[in-house]
């Protein structure tokens, strides 16, 4: 993790404002992909809002974890991904949400930050180490990636 540390100190913030700045292309891609890949997601015949609070979740879930990873990034603090992912594994079956989806929403996540951010190579292998972080903690009970 040192390795990780190091790259906070110097690149954390400006990595942070890179996708910040692209927040809302990366959340709206991350948004659309959760809608079409899971559509009967959080839909609860039992709401008289079910479409509302699916829309909503299908928005909200990917800004929520834009806004973790900024925290990480700008705290120079990744150990809070893992104990905020491991809040949000408890939380989420009262809705329908497994480690599954939320890895594959990480996955997206990082997948439209790579497309859509201007980011460098060694920005990029560090991203890619927060993933992994990220991905890690979603699969911790090896669930997120059997089919």
């Amino acid at each position: 993790m040192r390795a990780i540390d190091d790259w906070l100190i110097e690149h954390g913030n400006r990595v942070a404002s890179e996708l910040d700045r692209r927040a809302d292309q990366i959340c709206r891609s991350v948004s659309v992909q959760l809608e079409r890949t899971y559509p009967g997601l959080c839909l609860d015949g039992d709401r008289a809002d079910a479409v509302q609070f699916q829309k909503q979740m299908f928005e909200a879930s990917p800004r929520r974890m834009h806004r973790l990873l900024q925290t990480a990034l700008r705290l120079r603090a990744v150990e809070i991904i893992q104990r905020e992912c491991k809040w949000m594994l408890d939380l989420a079956p009262q809705y329908g949400v497994t480690s599954h989806h939320m890895y594959a929403m990480a996955r997206w996540y990082f997948e439209a930050a790579r497309t859509l951010a201007t980011i460098d190579s060694a920005d990029r292998r560090a991203l890619d180490m927060i993933e992994q972080l990220f991905l890690q903690t979603f699969d911790y009970k090896g669930l997120a990636t059997r089919s």
